[in-house]
C-alpha cells in the first residue's frame, strides 16, 4: 500500500511536469545564440511572438537580430548628421525678414551676394553695385588691403548680383588690411569682426560702422531692415 502511495505521488508530480512544460515551453531548435524565432504553431497557442532566447541566450551574439528576450525588435533611429563647421569659418545664414536698400525690397535669398546675419548682426556685402548703390568709395589694393570711405555723392542706381549660394554659408575673417575712411581696422579686437564670403568683404551693420563711419541710415522694424543713402 506505501509503494502504491509512492507511485501515485511520482505519477501526479510527473503529469504536473508534462502541464507545466506544455504551458511555459515550445518545440523549435535554437541557434548558435541560444535564441530562435516563434513558429507559426507557437504563436497560435500564444506560447512566443518573435525571435526569442533559451537557457540563457544574449542578444549580444551575433545573428541575434537585435532584438531582447521578450521578443520586441529594435526601432532605434540612426543619429542625425552634426554638422561640421570648417576650421576656421564661422556659420552665417541668411536673414528672415525683409532688405530694403534706398527704400527698394531686394531678393535676398536669390542674389548672388546676399545679406547675411551673424550674431545677430545684419552683416551687407559691399560689392561694386551695392556700394555705388550707397554712394560709398572703394578701393582694393594686393598690397596695402580693402579701402572703404564714406562720400557726398547723391544714392546711384540700384544693379544686383543675381545668383545662387549654398544652404550652409561659412564666412572667414579677411587675411588683409581692413581701412575704413583711411584708419586701419584692428579686426580681431571687433565684438562684430568684418567677413569674407564668396571673396566679398561683409560689414557688420553695427550703429558704429553703418551710421558713424559711413554715413549711412539704417533700421530694423516690421521684421524688415532698412539700409539707406
Amino acid at each position: 500500500m506505501k509503494f502504491k502511495k509512492i507511485g501515485l505521488t511520482l505519477l501526479s508530480f510527473m503529469i504536473t511536469l508534462s502541464v507545466s512544460q506544455s504551458v511555459y515551453a515550445h518545440s523549435g531548435r535554437t541557434d548558435a545564440n541560444g535564441g530562435h524565432n516563434c513558429s507559426a504553431a507557437s504563436k497560435a497557442k500564444g506560447l512566443c511572438t518573435g525571435y526569442h532566447y533559451h537557457n540563457g541566450g544574449s542578444s549580444s551574439g551575433s545573428g541575434s537580430g537585435g532584438s531582447s528576450s521578450g521578443g520586441s525588435t529594435s526601432n532605434n533611429k540612426p543619429a542625425e548628421p552634426v554638422e561640421t563647421i570648417p576650421s576656421g569659418q564661422v556659420k552665417v545664414s541668411k536673414p528672415t525678414y525683409s532688405i530694403y536698400v534706398n527704400g527698394t525690397s531686394i531678393p535676398n535669398s536669390s542674389l548672388k551676394y546676399p545679406v547675411i546675419a551673424y550674431k545677430d548682426i545684419t552683416y551687407f556685402p559691399m560689392t561694386f553695385k551695392f556700394t555705388q548703390a550707397l554712394a560709398l568709395e572703394t578701393v582694393w589694393d594686393a598690397d596695402a588691403g580693402f579701402v572703404i570711405r564714406k562720400t557726398s555723392n547723391k544714392a546711384g542706381k540700384l544693379e544686383l548680383d543675381n545668383g545662387s549660394t549654398s544652404a550652409n554659408l561659412y564666412a572667414s575673417k579677411p587675411d588683409f588690411n581692413i581701412y575704413v575712411n583711411d584708419v586701419w581696422i584692428d579686426n580681431n579686437a571687433e565684438e562684430y569682426p568684418l567677413l569674407v564670403l564668396n571673396d566679398v568683404t561683409y560689414f557688420p551693420m553695427t550703429w558704429h560702422y553703418a551710421v558713424d563711419e559711413l554715413g549711412l541710415t539704417i533700421k530694423l522694424e516690421n521684421n524688415a531692415f532698412y539700409i539707406s543713402k
